[in-house]
């Protein structure tokens, strides 16, 4: 293993979607009623509170895309009271306001549309959810639903990441699998360290500046203070969605002798802040990752299925056996998510269950959440 400098750390992506990570900052977007442009750059206007409210301009913090224009105002004060606000589109429809993740009432007047600001302080570019496990003793996952007109920071003007985006949910889906095999990992379990194991993708969209490149799986350990001590790999795709690099960190470890870049054959072990072991992972020459409590008890490999690659189906096995395959497919245009999990048995199929999320494109909020055959 290589040491490097410490990984950005994706997981602050969450954080930063909460009240209390980012008490200064409003994203307010306006929803096009059709994909199009403005004729002339886009504006937004302090009506109140001009003298505390100021714009933040800067790739990921304003912008415009196929469906949505998108601007950050910054307050100087954490307790400014919420301004009145003005959006000019020229050229375009807005159906919508969207504050965070809320939606606003306004009012046209002339070219302007005008607003009250809400308190919402959710990173309104990032569509992000939980998949709830329909069996109700795996672990939940952290789904961002990328979409590639929001592609932005390190992601704008380059290939999307197509195969990337689609093979992150695989893995995870995957890995909640596997986890739940291996035992002592879920929710409802005794588990023999402090804290819980958290899977969560990556975004596109890196929303107020947040670099969340190159694309990647998150298989992480929290501690219960969040930081210092939470355990968090980063698990890099190549271009076909196989795993190539794990570049780990240790959350507020100044000087950390475990952090760094891990590769093919490296085992990156995952503690708590008490010193026991919770996870250990490796990374296959293939492309695949093993999970395992320690070395010497039962493996667990994610692999790209040999044909289609993890992009459409990714499976768990074990000594060499095929025990699970999941596929999914996730829609951020129309908000639609399906993820299916299929478990074998003596190598043939046994069982077969689907969730489909539906969900706002623009917000995240969730229509409904249905699954076939319905949980027991």
């Amino acid at each position: 293993m290589k040491r490097a400098r410490p990984a950005l750390m994706a997981l602050l992506a969450t954080v930063a979607t909460s009240p209390a990570a980012d008490p200064n900052y409003l994203t307010i977007k306006a929803v096009k009623s059709a994909a199009s442009r403005c004729t002339i750059p886009p504006c937004i206007q302090t009506i109140t509170g001009a003298d505390r409210w100021h714009e933040r301009r800067g790739p990921t913090w304003n912008g415009e895309n196929d469906w949505e224009v998108f601007f950050t105002m910054s307050a100087d004060q954490r307790d400014a009271p919420l301004p009145r606000l003005a959006l000019v589109c020229p050229g375009v429809t807005v159906q919508r306001v969207v504050i965070g993740h809320t939606d606003v009432k306004f009012t046209p007047d002339a070219e302007r549309l005008v607003f009250d600001a809400v308190p919402d302080r959710s990173v309104g570019t990032l569509i992000n959810n939980t998949l709830p496990d329909p069996e109700g003793d795996g672990l939940p996952i952290g789904l961002y639903h990328n979409w590639r007109i929001r592609a932005d920071g390190p992601f704008a003007g380059k290939p999307y990441p197509e195969a990337e985006t689609r093979a992150v949910h695989n893995y995870l889906l995957a890995a909640r699998e596997a986890l739940r095999l291996m035992g002592g990992m879920g929710p409802k379990d005794k588990r023999a360290f402090d804290g819980y194991i958290s899977l969560l993708s990556f975004e596109v969209a890196c929303g107020r500046g947040h670099n969340d490149s190159p694309p990647h799986v998150h298989i992480m350990l929290y501690v219960p203070a969040y930081s210092p001590g939470s355990q968090v790999p980063h698990f890099y795709m190549d271009e076909s969605g196989r795993i190539v690099r794990n570049s780990f960190t240790e959350l507020g470890v100044s000087g950390s002798r475990r952090a760094g870049n891990y590769g093919p054959g490296d085992v990156c072990q995952m503690y708590d802040t008490h010193g026991n072991l919770g996870l250990e992972c490796v990374i296959t020459k293939d492309g695949g990752l093993i999970l395992r409590k320690k070395a010497g008890a039962d493996e667990y490999l994610l692999s790209g299925d040999e044909q289609a690659g993890p992009a459409e189906r990714v499976c768990v096995l074990s000594k060499g056996t095929r025990l699970v395959a999941c596929t999914s497919h996730d829609d951020a245009a129309q908000g639609v998510m399906t993820a299916t999990v299929e478990r074998f048995q003596d190598g043939s199929p046994v069982s077969s269950i689907t969730q489909t999320m539906r969900y706002d494109p623009f917000t995240g909020r969730v229509a409904g959440i249905t699954t076939v055959p319905p949980p027991k």
